[in-house]
């Protein structure tokens, strides 16, 4: 997965450079939204000015309720999201695409915000098992190196989505799953049906009452 910016590859001196040009602390706080290397520099150039950065952190719960308002007005394809306990803590579904190994399967996550996003990425888990060269045997995926401040969490669920169909076995979490796909490719196709029709169903333990998404989306039969 490509990083935010072309920028974040330039020579540190090179951007130590830029940055050590007289900036205002509204133009600072905009440079450390552009990616995490952008941030660490800026961090260690004005280290002793740090409070020039505190608008940029001063109220993460404002973003992440934008965010959640925009998620809910235009939720990516195939997902929905709803908080659990609060704002710093979301439940997520998705229904895997069709013409995918996943299709039709109920995956369900969960997303934990930190007190410094969105210069820290958000954490996803699958509640879900899914069997997927990206996603770690406990759930977890890795989002360092896709995820810069810029990103919003639609951003992040739909590169997730994503990999339902298109697998990055050269960056995998499960080595063992990614040399199963490179290797043995029906193998590994049986395997994530089976593992898809086993425990991706309708009728998973969750905090949140999904019934009427998986209704609107054919899963559930509507009740009486």
């Amino acid at each position: 997965m490509a990083p935010c910016s072309s920028w974040s590859n330039l020579p540190r001196e090179l951007i130590d450079r830029i940055f050590r040009r007289p900036m205002d602390s509204k133009d600072l706080a905009r440079c450390t939204l552009v990616c995490t290397n952008w941030r660490n520099i800026i961090v260690d150039i004005w280290g002793k000015k740090l409070s020039l950065l505190r608008p940029a952190f001063k109220n993460p719960s404002r973003r992440i309720l934008r965010e959640y308002e925009k998620f809910q007005m235009d939720p990516p394809k195939g997902c929905k999201a709803r908080l659990v306990e609060n704002l710093f803590h979301w439940g997520a579904i998705m229904i895997g695409p069709q013409n995918s190994l996943y299709a039709g399967g109920v995956f369900l996550l969960n997303i934990n915000f930190s007190k410094k996003y969105p210069f820290e990425p958000p954490e996803i888990t699958f509640q879900t098992k899914v069997y997927h060269p990206n996603i770690g045997q406990d759930g977890c995926l890795c989002l360092e190196r896709s995820w810069c401040a810029a990103m919003s969490i639609s951003n992040i669920i739909r590169v997730i989505y994503a990999l339902f169909s298109n697998p990055d076995h050269e960056d995998p979490l499960d080595f063992e799953i990614a040399h199963i796909y490179r290797t043995q490719r029906i193998r590994y196709e049986q395997k994530a049906r089976a593992w898809t029709k086993k425990y991706a169903t309708a009728r998973q333990n969750s905090a949140i009452d999904w019934s009427q998404f998986l209704m609107d989306h054919k899963i559930l039969e509507p009740q009486e």
